[in-house]
């Protein structure tokens, strides 16, 4: 049966359960007209809408999930950091309390001893005057006058000082804790608060990224033999920022601030980097014709280094997306598994020695994007490899570093320039040489926070500020 009221169908039960009162209750044969025909097969277009319309919903939510973890990692990060800084507190405090302890204590030693000596002196004293009485013959009238007023002295001196130690006798040091600092803390129910966010975020890939402030952050370390080049970056959900020093063989960290606060150094000059965990990256790493790729986690501020893997190829760019890594040889293009199991060789081009040479991977995992270094060349893959297109630019020459970002604008990195392109393969730049790049190689844009950081041949990284 169908229920016209609720525009519902309805079986025995529903009728009994739900229908009863409903006045409209007709059989199905009676409404299946040609109309409803007609609007049967009219329908498929709108479920088809409707299909894509949740399979985008369903990717959004995945994503979200994501956002949601790296949010959690980033808010649990500041819990700690901000307890660190209250540690740090409390141990100046407590520094502070013990050199007043300290000092307490010197003083009041210093006195006893002076105590002390005061009186080892007297007896001294008096030893002496019992000498001089003990003399048996008898002497001069001068020695005894000088030994009588010297003991009236000491004598005095003794009272004087056995007094001040009756008053101070056996003195002892008691600590009194503040009890306005310990109920101030006890009225504390957490160390902070939280709010939930929802972040809209530029869902066109073509939307074009506005740059409004340009700002230049020294990276180099003192025990730098060179200067920097920058050829990869990475941002963690702490937004701490981890960069990759190819001149100098090292893996920088970098704080909020884009300080350097931690480095490790490396076998040999690395390559390209990317993100597999919320704190956890892969680097490659090539020597000759055979390729490494090296795992780094961040712990407390620090990098760990972890699992390495050996490869027969060269290891240049490298991109993860579901569970899978994405290695650029230089000549190919590979799918590995997580522990570096092949999967498949994507793609292949051995006509020159740098036609793969970096590598990304859109958010949907449908498009591959590859450097071709030796023709000058941005190409754009299937995910079986098919090549799709190819963007050539005679303004623009040696492509290098490639990003994606969450919201799927295509960011490259070409000789003298930082490059956005949109689905049409239009480009638009982002900085140049006379915004003081020099050789760039790497880029990486965070949708959430607005900021474009640019890697290149200099001692500074650039950080763009966006609206």
């Amino acid at each position: 049966m169908f229920c016209e009221d609720h525009s519902k169908l309805c079986c025995a039960l529903c009728h009994f359960h739900e229908h009863r009162q409903c006045a409209k209750l007709v059989l199905i044969k009676e409404k299946s007209t040609e109309e409803i025909l007609d609007e049967f097969h009219q329908i498929s277009t709108t479920i088809a809408e409707c299909e894509q319309n949740l399979e985008t919903a369903i990717g959004d939510a995945y994503n979200w999930l994501k956002t949601l973890q790296d949010s959690y990692e980033e808010a649990n990060g500041e819990i700690k950091d901000f307890r660190t800084k209250i540690n740090n507190i409390f141990d100046e405090l407590e520094k502070k309390t013990i050199n007043s302890l300290d000092d307490m204590y010197h003083t009041i030693k210093k006195s006893i001893q002076l105590e002390l000596e005061t009186c080892s002196r007297i007896q001294d004293e008096f030893k002496r005057f019992k000498d001089v009485h003990k003399i048996k013959e008898n002497p001069s009238n001068e020695l005894v006058f000088v030994a009588y007023q010297t003991s009236l002295d000491n004598i005095s001196q003794a009272k004087i000082i056995l007094k001040e130690m009756a008053v101070n006798a056996n003195p002892t040091i008691s600590f009194e804790n503040n009890p306005d600092f310990e109920q101030s803390l006890i009225r504390f129910s957490s160390i902070g608060n939280f709010k939930r966010e929802v972040k809209q975020l530029k869902k066109s890939t073509n939307e074009l990224i506005k740059c409004s402030n340009k700002v230049l952050y020294n990276v180099r370390v003192p025990s730098d033999s060179r200067k920097c080049d920058i050829r990869s970056i990475c941002e963690l959900p702490k937004r701490e920022i981890l960069i990759l020093d190819y001149a100098n063989s090292r893996v920088k960290l970098l704080n909020k601030q884009y300080k350097v606060v931690s480095h490790a150094d490396l076998p040999e000059s690395p390559y390209d980097m990317c993100s597999i965990s919320p704190s956890e990256v892969a680097i490659t790493i090539t020597d000759g014709q055979k390729g490494t790729v090296k795992f780094l986690s961040v712990n407390n501020g620090q990098i760990v280094t972890g699992r390495t893997f050996s490869f027969e190829h060269k290891c240049h760019g490298i991109a993860h997306a579901e569970g899978h890594l994405y290695i650029a040889s230089c000549t190919e293009l590979y799918q590995y598994t997580m522990d570096c199991t092949l999967v498949k060789k994507i793609y292949e081009d051995s006509s020159d020695n740098c036609s793969v040479f970096k590598c990304a991977i859109s958010p949907d995992g449908t498009h591959l994007y590859v450097t071709d270094r030796s023709r000058h060349k941005l190409l754009t893959l299937s995910k079986d490899g098919t090549l799709k297109s190819k963007l050539l630019d005679s303004a623009h020459r040696r492509p290098g570093g490639l990003h994606v970002s969450e919201t799927g604008q295509l960011l490259a990195c070409w000789s003298e320039a930082v490059v956005q392109v949109d689905g049409e393969g239009r480009m638009v730049t982002l900085a140049s040489k006379e915004g003081g790049l020099n050789c760039t190689e790497s880029v990486y844009y965070n949708a959430r926070t607005g900021k474009v950081v640019v890697g290149h041949t200099s001692d500074s990284i650039l950080v763009i500020t966006t609206i």
